[in-house]
Protein backbone atom coordinates (compact mmCIF):
# COMPACT_ATOMS: atom_id res chain seq x y z
CA UNK A 1 0.00 0.00 0.00
CA UNK A 2 2.74 1.64 0.14
CA UNK A 3 1.35 1.50 -0.46
CA UNK A 4 -0.34 4.63 0.14
CA UNK A 5 -0.75 7.87 1.66
CA UNK A 6 -3.59 8.38 2.94
CA UNK A 7 -5.67 11.40 5.54
CA UNK A 8 -6.65 8.92 8.31
CA UNK A 9 -9.48 11.40 9.51
CA UNK A 10 -10.38 7.58 8.72
CA UNK A 11 -7.96 6.34 10.74
CA UNK A 12 -10.38 6.67 13.46
CA UNK A 13 -13.10 4.75 12.05
CA UNK A 14 -9.75 1.99 11.48
CA UNK A 15 -8.74 1.95 14.80
CA UNK A 16 -12.45 2.02 16.02
CA UNK A 17 -13.59 -1.38 13.98
CA UNK A 18 -10.11 -2.79 12.74
CA UNK A 19 -9.24 -2.14 9.06
CA UNK A 20 -9.32 -5.87 7.97
CA UNK A 21 -10.49 -9.35 8.99
CA UNK A 22 -10.21 -13.57 8.05
CA UNK A 23 -8.39 -16.34 8.53
CA UNK A 24 -8.58 -19.94 10.58
CA UNK A 25 -8.61 -20.26 14.54
CA UNK A 26 -6.09 -19.62 16.76
CA UNK A 27 -4.08 -22.21 18.14
CA UNK A 28 -5.61 -25.01 16.10
CA UNK A 29 -8.32 -23.74 13.46
CA UNK A 30 -11.44 -25.20 12.81
CA UNK A 31 -12.10 -27.70 10.16
CA UNK A 32 -14.25 -26.01 7.94
CA UNK A 33 -11.31 -23.37 7.93
CA UNK A 34 -9.11 -25.97 6.12
CA UNK A 35 -11.41 -27.28 3.82
CA UNK A 36 -12.98 -23.60 2.56
CA UNK A 37 -10.04 -22.21 1.80
CA UNK A 38 -8.68 -24.80 -0.71
CA UNK A 39 -12.02 -26.42 -0.93
CA UNK A 40 -10.89 -30.08 -0.78
CA UNK A 41 -8.34 -29.36 -4.31
CA UNK A 42 -11.01 -27.03 -6.23
CA UNK A 43 -10.95 -23.74 -5.86
CA UNK A 44 -8.50 -21.83 -3.81
CA UNK A 45 -10.31 -19.10 -1.67
CA UNK A 46 -9.10 -16.27 0.38
CA UNK A 47 -11.46 -14.50 2.17
CA UNK A 48 -11.58 -11.57 4.67
CA UNK A 49 -13.50 -8.54 5.36
CA UNK A 50 -13.44 -4.61 5.78
CA UNK A 51 -15.04 -2.37 7.41
CA UNK A 52 -17.52 -0.12 5.00
CA UNK A 53 -17.81 -0.13 1.46
CA UNK A 54 -14.80 1.15 -1.47
CA UNK A 55 -15.96 4.63 -1.90
CA UNK A 56 -14.80 4.52 -5.28
CA UNK A 57 -12.75 1.66 -7.95
CA UNK A 58 -11.45 4.59 -9.63
CA UNK A 59 -8.00 4.80 -8.73
CA UNK A 60 -7.30 8.35 -9.72
CA UNK A 61 -10.49 9.31 -7.59
CA UNK A 62 -9.18 7.27 -4.24
CA UNK A 63 -7.85 8.32 -1.28
CA UNK A 64 -9.61 5.99 1.22
CA UNK A 65 -7.47 3.00 2.22
CA UNK A 66 -10.56 0.81 2.01
CA UNK A 67 -10.71 1.42 -1.87
CA UNK A 68 -6.87 1.15 -2.15
CA UNK A 69 -5.90 -1.69 -0.36
CA UNK A 70 -8.36 -3.44 -3.21
CA UNK A 71 -6.99 -1.67 -6.43
CA UNK A 72 -3.53 -2.81 -5.07
CA UNK A 73 -4.54 -6.27 -6.44
CA UNK A 74 -6.36 -5.09 -9.20
CA UNK A 75 -3.80 -2.90 -11.08
CA UNK A 76 -0.28 -3.20 -11.89
CA UNK A 77 1.82 0.48 -11.86
CA UNK A 78 4.89 1.19 -13.71
CA UNK A 79 6.85 -0.24 -10.23
CA UNK A 80 4.94 -2.16 -7.67
CA UNK A 81 5.98 -2.09 -3.69
CA UNK A 82 6.60 -5.81 -2.83
CA UNK A 83 7.03 -5.51 1.42
CA UNK A 84 9.26 -2.69 1.07
CA UNK A 85 11.39 -3.62 -2.36
CA UNK A 86 10.36 -1.89 -5.07
CA UNK A 87 9.95 -4.17 -8.07
CA UNK A 88 9.15 -4.20 -11.63
CA UNK A 89 5.65 -3.90 -12.71
CA UNK A 90 4.32 -2.73 -16.11
CA UNK A 91 7.77 -1.40 -16.80
CA UNK A 92 10.43 -4.32 -16.97
CA UNK A 93 13.40 -1.71 -15.79
CA UNK A 94 14.22 2.10 -15.78
CA UNK A 95 16.94 4.54 -15.58
CA UNK A 96 17.51 7.80 -14.04
CA UNK A 97 19.34 10.73 -15.46
CA UNK A 98 22.80 11.56 -13.56
CA UNK A 99 20.79 14.73 -12.01
CA UNK A 100 17.91 12.55 -10.67
CA UNK A 101 15.62 14.75 -12.15
CA UNK A 102 14.70 12.04 -15.57
CA UNK A 103 13.08 8.14 -15.11
CA UNK A 104 12.79 6.46 -18.19
CA UNK A 105 10.62 3.22 -18.15
CA UNK A 106 10.88 0.22 -20.18
CA UNK A 107 7.83 -1.24 -20.79
CA UNK A 108 7.14 -5.08 -20.60
CA UNK A 109 5.65 -6.82 -23.91
CA UNK A 110 3.58 -8.92 -22.13
CA UNK A 111 1.68 -6.50 -19.83
CA UNK A 112 -2.10 -6.45 -20.82
CA UNK A 113 -5.46 -5.26 -19.44
CA UNK A 114 -8.40 -7.97 -18.62
CA UNK A 115 -9.95 -7.37 -21.90
CA UNK A 116 -6.95 -8.53 -23.54
CA UNK A 117 -5.62 -5.23 -24.94
CA UNK A 118 -1.97 -4.37 -24.24
CA UNK A 119 -0.69 -1.68 -22.14
CA UNK A 120 0.67 0.56 -23.41
CA UNK A 121 3.08 3.73 -22.54
CA UNK A 122 -0.39 6.09 -23.31
CA UNK A 123 -1.89 4.03 -20.79
CA UNK A 124 0.24 5.05 -18.17
CA UNK A 125 1.04 8.74 -19.28
CA UNK A 126 -2.79 9.02 -19.35
CA UNK A 127 -2.93 7.77 -15.85
CA UNK A 128 -0.46 10.26 -14.74
CA UNK A 129 -2.12 13.35 -16.67
CA UNK A 130 -5.70 11.92 -15.13
CA UNK A 131 -4.31 12.19 -11.55
CA UNK A 132 -3.17 16.03 -12.14
CA UNK A 133 -5.78 17.34 -14.47
CA UNK A 134 -7.98 20.00 -12.64
CA UNK A 135 -11.59 18.44 -14.15
CA UNK A 136 -10.38 15.04 -12.43
CA UNK A 137 -10.83 16.43 -9.22
CA UNK A 138 -8.59 13.83 -8.04
CA UNK A 139 -7.98 14.36 -3.76
CA UNK A 140 -4.71 12.97 -4.18
CA UNK A 141 -3.39 15.46 -7.05
CA UNK A 142 -1.02 16.54 -4.97
CA UNK A 143 1.10 13.80 -5.47
CA UNK A 144 1.83 14.54 -9.41
CA UNK A 145 3.77 17.78 -7.72
CA UNK A 146 6.82 15.52 -7.83
CA UNK A 147 6.18 15.74 -11.88
CA UNK A 148 7.55 18.82 -13.73
CA UNK A 149 4.20 21.29 -13.93
CA UNK A 150 2.64 19.47 -11.54
CA UNK A 151 1.80 22.18 -9.72
CA UNK A 152 0.66 24.37 -12.36
CA UNK A 153 -1.45 21.87 -14.00
CA UNK A 154 -3.40 21.61 -10.98
CA UNK A 155 -4.05 24.72 -10.10
CA UNK A 156 -5.01 25.10 -14.24
CA UNK A 157 -2.11 27.56 -14.93
CA UNK A 158 -0.67 25.13 -17.66
CA UNK A 159 -2.71 23.02 -19.83
CA UNK A 160 -2.31 18.90 -19.05
CA UNK A 161 -0.09 18.07 -21.94
CA UNK A 162 2.69 19.78 -20.79
CA UNK A 163 2.89 17.68 -17.51
CA UNK A 164 6.33 16.21 -16.87
CA UNK A 165 5.32 12.27 -18.41
CA UNK A 166 5.45 11.45 -22.08
CA UNK A 167 5.41 8.72 -24.30
CA UNK A 168 8.03 8.56 -26.97
CA UNK A 169 7.06 5.39 -27.97
CA UNK A 170 4.38 2.79 -27.23
CA UNK A 171 7.12 0.85 -24.96
CA UNK A 172 8.91 3.90 -23.04
CA UNK A 173 7.48 6.20 -20.40
CA UNK A 174 9.74 8.81 -20.07
CA UNK A 175 8.78 10.79 -16.09
CA UNK A 176 10.85 14.37 -15.60
CA UNK A 177 10.39 15.39 -12.10
CA UNK A 178 10.48 18.92 -10.43
CA UNK A 179 12.94 17.98 -7.97
CA UNK A 180 14.95 14.96 -7.13
CA UNK A 181 12.68 12.39 -5.55
CA UNK A 182 14.24 9.27 -5.29
CA UNK A 183 11.45 7.48 -3.72
CA UNK A 184 10.16 8.13 -6.73
CA UNK A 185 9.75 4.73 -7.76
CA UNK A 186 8.08 3.78 -4.81
CA UNK A 187 5.02 6.10 -5.41
CA UNK A 188 4.46 4.96 -8.58
CA UNK A 189 3.41 1.70 -7.18
CA UNK A 190 0.47 3.68 -5.24
CA UNK A 191 -3.23 3.69 -6.48
CA UNK A 192 -2.42 7.29 -7.84
CA UNK A 193 -0.23 6.69 -10.57
CA UNK A 194 -1.44 3.59 -12.53
CA UNK A 195 -2.41 3.38 -15.80
CA UNK A 196 -5.70 4.19 -16.99
CA UNK A 197 -7.77 3.95 -20.47
CA UNK A 198 -9.24 6.53 -21.81
CA UNK A 199 -11.71 4.88 -24.23
CA UNK A 200 -13.13 3.46 -21.38
CA UNK A 201 -13.23 7.05 -19.17
CA UNK A 202 -14.61 8.77 -22.16
CA UNK A 203 -17.02 5.87 -22.73
CA UNK A 204 -18.68 5.69 -19.20
CA UNK A 205 -17.91 9.11 -18.03
CA UNK A 206 -18.81 9.88 -13.98
CA UNK A 207 -20.18 5.96 -14.51
CA UNK A 208 -16.32 4.91 -14.95
CA UNK A 209 -15.34 2.12 -12.98
CA UNK A 210 -18.94 2.38 -10.88
CA UNK A 211 -19.25 -1.20 -11.54
CA UNK A 212 -16.91 -4.30 -12.39
CA UNK A 213 -17.68 -3.95 -15.93
CA UNK A 214 -17.32 -0.56 -16.46
CA UNK A 215 -13.25 -0.58 -16.03
CA UNK A 216 -10.46 -3.29 -17.22
CA UNK A 217 -7.69 -4.44 -14.61
CA UNK A 218 -4.29 -4.91 -15.77
CA UNK A 219 -3.30 -6.64 -12.35
CA UNK A 220 -3.12 -10.16 -10.76
CA UNK A 221 -6.49 -10.00 -10.01
CA UNK A 222 -10.09 -8.53 -11.32
CA UNK A 223 -13.04 -7.55 -9.96
CA UNK A 224 -15.90 -9.89 -10.55
CA UNK A 225 -18.47 -8.57 -8.02
CA UNK A 226 -19.18 -5.59 -6.00
CA UNK A 227 -22.60 -5.54 -4.01
CA UNK A 228 -22.71 -2.34 -1.84
CA UNK A 229 -22.74 -3.27 1.92
CA UNK A 230 -22.36 -6.51 1.22
CA UNK A 231 -19.04 -8.24 -0.33
CA UNK A 232 -16.22 -7.81 -3.22
CA UNK A 233 -15.09 -10.57 -5.15
CA UNK A 234 -11.57 -10.88 -7.29
CA UNK A 235 -11.22 -13.60 -9.11
CA UNK A 236 -7.53 -14.36 -10.92
CA UNK A 237 -6.92 -12.13 -14.02
CA UNK A 238 -5.46 -14.85 -16.81
CA UNK A 239 -3.85 -12.18 -18.50
CA UNK A 240 -2.20 -10.32 -15.84
CA UNK A 241 1.89 -10.94 -17.04
CA UNK A 242 2.64 -12.88 -14.24
CA UNK A 243 -0.30 -15.04 -13.75
CA UNK A 244 1.47 -18.48 -13.73
CA UNK A 245 2.66 -17.03 -9.92
CA UNK A 246 -1.01 -16.38 -8.93
CA UNK A 247 -1.65 -19.22 -7.11
CA UNK A 248 -5.52 -17.98 -5.58
CA UNK A 249 -8.33 -18.52 -7.94
CA UNK A 250 -10.84 -16.09 -6.00
CA UNK A 251 -10.74 -13.50 -3.40
CA UNK A 252 -13.80 -12.71 -1.10
CA UNK A 253 -14.27 -9.63 0.72
CA UNK A 254 -17.33 -9.15 3.05
CA UNK A 255 -18.49 -5.88 4.08
CA UNK A 256 -18.67 -5.89 7.74
CA UNK A 257 -19.19 -2.71 10.05
CA UNK A 258 -19.68 -4.27 12.81
CA UNK A 259 -16.58 -4.63 14.91
CA UNK A 260 -17.23 -8.11 16.94
CA UNK A 261 -18.14 -10.19 13.70
CA UNK A 262 -15.11 -10.39 11.63
CA UNK A 263 -13.96 -12.26 14.99
CA UNK A 264 -16.52 -14.62 15.24
CA UNK A 265 -16.62 -15.68 11.47
CA UNK A 266 -12.42 -16.20 11.89
CA UNK A 267 -13.57 -18.88 14.69
CA UNK A 268 -15.88 -20.47 13.14
CA UNK A 269 -13.92 -21.26 9.60
CA UNK A 270 -15.62 -18.18 7.34
CA UNK A 271 -12.77 -16.07 7.36
CA UNK A 272 -9.28 -16.39 6.42
CA UNK A 273 -7.68 -13.58 8.33
CA UNK A 274 -8.81 -11.37 10.67
CA UNK A 275 -7.40 -7.68 12.72
CA UNK A 276 -8.30 -8.39 16.20
CA UNK A 277 -10.49 -5.95 17.83
CA UNK A 278 -9.12 -4.36 20.95
CA UNK A 279 -11.85 -5.88 22.57
CA UNK A 280 -10.96 -9.10 21.80
CA UNK A 281 -6.89 -8.32 22.18
CA UNK A 282 -6.52 -9.61 25.65
CA UNK A 283 -7.97 -13.09 24.42
CA UNK A 284 -5.46 -13.01 21.54
CA UNK A 285 -2.31 -12.03 23.05
CA UNK A 286 -0.59 -14.69 22.88
CA UNK A 287 -1.41 -16.15 19.27
CA UNK A 288 -2.07 -12.78 17.53
CA UNK A 289 0.92 -11.42 14.93
CA UNK A 290 1.89 -7.42 15.48
CA UNK A 291 2.56 -5.37 12.89
CA UNK A 292 3.22 -1.71 12.27
CA UNK A 293 0.37 -0.13 9.71
CA UNK A 294 2.20 2.49 9.15
CA UNK A 295 -0.27 5.16 10.60
CA UNK A 296 0.28 8.16 13.10
CA UNK A 297 -2.20 8.91 15.21
CA UNK A 298 -2.44 12.31 16.46
CA UNK A 299 -4.19 15.38 17.27
CA UNK A 300 -4.24 18.05 14.66
CA UNK A 301 -4.65 21.88 15.64
CA UNK A 302 -6.22 24.72 13.72
CA UNK A 303 -3.37 27.01 13.87
CA UNK A 304 -5.55 29.87 11.90
CA UNK A 305 -8.61 28.88 14.42
CA UNK A 306 -10.18 31.22 17.04
CA UNK A 307 -8.89 29.27 19.74
CA UNK A 308 -6.02 31.73 21.25
CA UNK A 309 -4.60 28.91 23.69
CA UNK A 310 -4.28 26.54 20.53
CA UNK A 311 -2.51 29.22 18.98
CA UNK A 312 -0.21 29.22 21.84
CA UNK A 313 3.13 26.96 21.06
CA UNK A 314 4.02 26.89 25.34
CA UNK A 315 -0.19 25.67 25.61
CA UNK A 316 0.33 23.13 23.21
CA UNK A 317 3.69 21.84 24.71
CA UNK A 318 1.90 21.57 28.10
CA UNK A 319 -0.63 19.83 26.50
CA UNK A 320 1.62 17.33 25.08
CA UNK A 321 3.62 16.91 28.26
CA UNK A 322 0.24 16.50 29.87
CA UNK A 323 -0.55 13.23 27.91
CA UNK A 324 0.73 9.82 29.24
CA UNK A 325 0.99 7.97 25.85
CA UNK A 326 1.74 4.59 27.93
CA UNK A 327 -1.65 4.98 29.77
CA UNK A 328 -3.59 6.07 27.28
CA UNK A 329 -3.03 3.01 24.85
CA UNK A 330 -3.47 0.50 27.99
CA UNK A 331 -6.41 2.72 28.69
CA UNK A 332 -8.33 3.12 25.22
CA UNK A 333 -6.24 0.78 22.88
CA UNK A 334 -5.51 -2.25 25.12
CA UNK A 335 -1.92 -1.63 24.28
CA UNK A 336 -1.73 -2.14 21.02
CA UNK A 337 -0.22 1.04 19.40
CA UNK A 338 3.05 1.88 20.09
CA UNK A 339 3.23 4.96 21.97
CA UNK A 340 5.17 7.98 20.26
CA UNK A 341 5.73 11.58 20.06
CA UNK A 342 7.90 11.31 16.80
CA UNK A 343 5.90 12.56 13.36
CA UNK A 344 8.00 9.78 11.07
CA UNK A 345 7.55 6.04 11.58
CA UNK A 346 10.83 4.91 13.41
CA UNK A 347 10.29 1.78 11.34
CA UNK A 348 10.88 3.45 8.10
CA UNK A 349 14.57 3.29 6.28
CA UNK A 350 17.51 5.12 7.27
CA UNK A 351 20.66 5.55 5.57
CA UNK A 352 22.27 3.12 7.58
CA UNK A 353 19.45 1.01 9.22
CA UNK A 354 15.93 2.33 10.46
CA UNK A 355 15.07 6.12 10.73
CA UNK A 356 14.57 5.64 14.22
CA UNK A 357 17.53 4.11 15.05
CA UNK A 358 19.98 6.31 12.51
CA UNK A 359 17.89 9.35 14.68
CA UNK A 360 16.69 8.33 18.02
CA UNK A 361 14.97 11.10 19.55
CA UNK A 362 12.25 11.18 22.10
CA UNK A 363 10.69 14.75 22.30
CA UNK A 364 7.86 13.76 24.66
CA UNK A 365 8.10 11.08 27.69
CA UNK A 366 5.96 8.91 26.61
CA UNK A 367 4.59 8.55 30.68
CA UNK A 368 3.95 12.51 30.68
CA UNK A 369 5.45 14.97 32.58
CA UNK A 370 3.06 16.98 34.71
CA UNK A 371 5.72 18.88 35.83
CA UNK A 372 6.90 20.51 32.81
CA UNK A 373 3.69 20.82 31.72
CA UNK A 374 2.76 22.73 34.47
CA UNK A 375 5.63 24.49 33.47
CA UNK A 376 4.79 25.97 30.02
CA UNK A 377 1.15 26.06 30.87
CA UNK A 378 2.22 29.08 33.58
CA UNK A 379 4.03 30.69 30.57
CA UNK A 380 1.11 30.01 28.25
CA UNK A 381 -1.33 31.50 31.10
CA UNK A 382 0.70 34.68 31.58
CA UNK A 383 1.20 35.26 28.00
CA UNK A 384 -2.94 34.84 27.20
CA UNK A 385 -3.89 37.07 30.42
CA UNK A 386 -5.56 34.22 32.44
CA UNK A 387 -4.92 33.42 35.75
CA UNK A 388 -7.10 30.27 36.18
CA UNK A 389 -6.59 27.42 34.16
CA UNK A 390 -10.17 26.25 34.12
CA UNK A 391 -10.84 29.10 32.17
CA UNK A 392 -8.84 28.06 29.12
CA UNK A 393 -11.02 25.31 27.08
CA UNK A 394 -11.43 24.09 23.37
CA UNK A 395 -13.09 21.63 21.93
CA UNK A 396 -11.68 18.44 20.36
CA UNK A 397 -13.57 17.06 17.35
CA UNK A 398 -13.35 12.85 16.38
CA UNK A 399 -15.32 10.70 14.41
CA UNK A 400 -18.06 9.98 15.34
CA UNK A 401 -18.10 6.28 16.93
CA UNK A 402 -18.19 4.52 20.67
CA UNK A 403 -14.59 3.10 20.66
CA UNK A 404 -13.21 6.52 19.73
CA UNK A 405 -15.91 8.62 22.04
CA UNK A 406 -13.67 6.60 24.73
CA UNK A 407 -10.19 7.34 23.15
CA UNK A 408 -10.64 11.40 23.44
CA UNK A 409 -12.44 11.07 26.60
CA UNK A 410 -8.89 9.26 28.22
CA UNK A 411 -7.09 12.49 27.03
CA UNK A 412 -10.09 14.53 28.33
CA UNK A 413 -9.70 13.50 31.75
CA UNK A 414 -5.93 13.34 31.55
CA UNK A 415 -5.82 17.21 30.71
CA UNK A 416 -8.31 17.95 33.49
CA UNK A 417 -6.27 16.28 36.08
CA UNK A 418 -2.93 17.26 35.46
CA UNK A 419 -3.93 20.34 33.80
CA UNK A 420 -7.13 21.37 34.66
CA UNK A 421 -8.08 22.62 31.39
CA UNK A 422 -11.63 22.23 30.15
CA UNK A 423 -12.05 20.44 27.08
CA UNK A 424 -15.69 19.62 25.10
CA UNK A 425 -15.83 16.33 23.19
CA UNK A 426 -17.31 17.09 19.52
CA UNK A 427 -18.71 14.11 17.74
CA UNK A 428 -19.08 14.30 14.15
CA UNK A 429 -19.96 11.90 11.17
CA UNK A 430 -16.58 10.70 9.38
CA UNK A 431 -18.12 12.60 5.92
CA UNK A 432 -18.10 15.99 7.89
CA UNK A 433 -15.41 15.57 9.91
CA UNK A 434 -13.57 15.36 6.53
CA UNK A 435 -14.93 18.58 5.26
CA UNK A 436 -14.36 20.19 8.31
CA UNK A 437 -10.88 19.74 8.05
CA UNK A 438 -10.54 20.62 4.86
CA UNK A 439 -12.75 23.89 5.40
CA UNK A 440 -10.25 24.55 8.79
CA UNK A 441 -13.85 24.20 11.02
CA UNK A 442 -12.34 23.12 13.90
CA UNK A 443 -10.13 23.89 16.68
CA UNK A 444 -8.52 20.28 16.71
CA UNK A 445 -9.32 17.43 15.42
CA UNK A 446 -8.15 13.57 16.53
CA UNK A 447 -6.99 11.71 13.17
CA UNK A 448 -3.70 10.78 11.89
CA UNK A 449 -1.57 9.77 8.59
CA UNK A 450 -1.06 6.80 6.44
CA UNK A 451 1.60 7.27 4.43
CA UNK A 452 1.88 6.67 0.24
CA UNK A 453 5.45 5.85 0.01
CA UNK A 454 8.29 4.27 2.49
CA UNK A 455 10.10 7.71 2.89
CA UNK A 456 9.83 10.36 6.04
CA UNK A 457 8.77 12.78 2.98
CA UNK A 458 5.95 10.94 3.17
CA UNK A 459 4.81 12.30 6.37
CA UNK A 460 7.23 15.40 6.43
CA UNK A 461 5.69 16.86 3.77
CA UNK A 462 2.50 17.17 5.34
CA UNK A 463 3.89 20.18 7.19
CA UNK A 464 5.03 22.53 4.30
CA UNK A 465 3.91 25.82 4.07
CA UNK A 466 2.00 24.91 0.80
CA UNK A 467 1.79 21.21 1.41
CA UNK A 468 -1.37 19.95 0.00
CA UNK A 469 -2.44 18.34 3.13
CA UNK A 470 -1.79 21.17 5.70
CA UNK A 471 -4.67 21.55 7.38
CA UNK A 472 -3.41 22.74 10.46
CA UNK A 473 -2.19 25.43 8.84
CA UNK A 474 1.30 25.24 9.68
CA UNK A 475 4.27 27.85 8.51
CA UNK A 476 7.60 27.71 9.86
CA UNK A 477 10.74 29.01 7.01
CA UNK A 478 13.55 26.91 9.30
CA UNK A 479 11.21 23.66 8.77
CA UNK A 480 10.88 24.51 5.23
CA UNK A 481 14.61 25.40 4.09
CA UNK A 482 15.08 21.92 5.50
CA UNK A 483 12.62 20.14 3.74
CA UNK A 484 14.21 22.53 0.68
CA UNK A 485 17.71 21.19 1.80
CA UNK A 486 16.76 17.48 1.73
CA UNK A 487 15.30 18.01 -2.16
CA UNK A 488 19.50 18.78 -3.17
CA UNK A 489 21.50 16.55 -0.69
CA UNK A 490 24.40 15.26 -1.94
CA UNK A 491 23.83 11.67 -0.83
CA UNK A 492 21.06 9.76 1.16
CA UNK A 493 22.77 10.50 4.31
CA UNK A 494 23.05 13.99 3.92
CA UNK A 495 19.03 14.17 2.61
CA UNK A 496 17.67 12.44 5.74
CA UNK A 497 19.94 14.56 8.34
CA UNK A 498 18.11 17.61 6.85
CA UNK A 499 14.33 15.27 7.47
CA UNK A 500 15.04 14.60 10.14
CA UNK A 501 16.14 17.72 11.06
CA UNK A 502 12.99 19.20 9.99
CA UNK A 503 10.98 16.57 11.87
CA UNK A 504 12.33 18.30 15.10
CA UNK A 505 11.37 21.18 14.12
CA UNK A 506 8.10 20.19 13.76
CA UNK A 507 7.62 17.99 16.93
CA UNK A 508 8.43 21.06 18.62
CA UNK A 509 6.22 23.31 17.38
CA UNK A 510 3.23 21.00 17.87
CA UNK A 511 0.85 21.65 14.74
CA UNK A 512 0.18 18.05 15.44
CA UNK A 513 0.45 16.29 19.02
CA UNK A 514 1.36 12.84 17.89
CA UNK A 515 -0.05 9.79 19.86
CA UNK A 516 0.98 6.92 18.63
CA UNK A 517 2.58 4.53 16.21
CA UNK A 518 -0.13 2.97 14.93
CA UNK A 519 0.38 -1.05 14.99
CA UNK A 520 -2.41 -4.07 14.21
CA UNK A 521 -2.47 -7.48 15.70
CA UNK A 522 -4.10 -10.20 13.28
CA UNK A 523 -4.59 -14.28 13.19
CA UNK A 524 -4.44 -16.21 10.38
CA UNK A 525 -3.33 -19.84 9.89
CA UNK A 526 0.34 -19.57 8.91
CA UNK A 527 0.44 -23.40 8.07
CA UNK A 528 -1.98 -23.27 5.68
CA UNK A 529 -1.59 -19.38 4.10
CA UNK A 530 1.33 -19.48 2.95
CA UNK A 531 3.10 -15.48 1.37
CA UNK A 532 0.36 -13.18 2.72
CA UNK A 533 2.47 -10.31 3.89
CA UNK A 534 1.84 -7.57 5.99
CA UNK A 535 3.53 -4.18 5.72
CA UNK A 536 3.73 -0.82 7.33
CA UNK A 537 3.32 1.78 3.92
CA UNK A 538 1.69 1.20 1.68
CA UNK A 539 -0.88 -1.26 0.87
CA UNK A 540 -1.23 -3.29 4.49
CA UNK A 541 -1.61 -6.74 3.48
CA UNK A 542 -0.07 -8.09 0.11
CA UNK A 543 -1.97 -11.65 -0.90
CA UNK A 544 -0.76 -11.57 -4.97
CA UNK A 545 1.08 -14.52 -4.18
CA UNK A 546 -0.93 -16.16 -1.54
CA UNK A 547 -1.01 -19.72 -1.49
CA UNK A 548 -3.74 -21.98 0.19
CA UNK A 549 -2.29 -25.49 1.36
CA UNK A 550 -4.10 -28.28 3.07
Amino acid sequence: MKRRKILCAALALTMAFGALAGCSTPGGGTQSSAQSGAAAGSEKIFRFSITGNPPTMDPQKSNSALSIDVQYHLFDGLMRDDNGKVEPGVAESYDVSDDGLTYTFHLRSDSKWSDGKTVTAEDCVYGFQRLVDPATAAPMAYLGEVLKNGKEVAAGKVPVKDLGVTAPDDKTVVCVLSKPAPYFPTMLSSGSFLPCRKDLVEKYGKDFAATPEKNVYNGPFQLAEWAQDDKLVLTKNENFWNKDKVKLDRVEISVLTDPNTPIGMYETGKLDYVDVPVAAADQYREQGKMYYNGSVDYLQINLKGENAALKNKDFRKALSYGISRKDYVAMARASIPEPTSRLVLPALPGPTSIFGKDYPFDPYPETGDTAKAKEYLKKAMSALGVSDPSKISFKLSYAEAESVRKIVEVLQAQWKQNLGVNVTLVPVPYAVLSDDMFGGKYEMMYTGWTPDYDDPVSYLELFQTDGGYNYSHYSNSDYDKEMKAAETAKNTKERMDHLAAAEKIVCDDLPIISLTAGRGMALWDEKRIKNFNLYHVGTIYNFIYTDIVS
